[in-house]
């Protein structure tokens, strides 16, 4: 196993920045979005008739999950950045057959 995971020499990694913030934050921020989101759907079942429950239930469930993808975008972009900032790793050699200078 450590043939494979060989640390490539000279590598540089990077502070964490904005990103472990934003993964750290993550599911707070989701949690409040979901109830911030699904709060029209609960004020209209006190307040409003059914023909209006219904249209706002579509639109809360659409916005719901218009948010979450948008939530799972955003932990996609910060978990890819959070993996580029580790150390490089040696890769295998693949070799070129066609290259500008001829084999010697």
């Amino acid at each position: 196993m450590s043939k494979w995971l060989r640390k490539l020499p000279g590598y540089q990694t990077y502070a964490p920045g904005l990103e472990r913030k934003v993964l750290l934050q993550l599911p707070q921020f989701t949690v409040m979005g979901v109830l911030a989101i699904t709060l029209p759907s609960l004020l209209a079942r006190l307040l409003l008739s059914s023909k209006a429950e219904r249209i706002i239930d579509i639109l809360v469930i659409s916005t719901e999950i218009f948010f979450l993808s948008m939530v799972l975008t955003l932990a996609i972009a910060a978990l890819i950045v959070k993996l580029s900032k580790g150390p490089a790793y040696v890769a295998d050699a693949y070799p070129l057959i066609e290259s500008d200078r001829p084999a010697k």
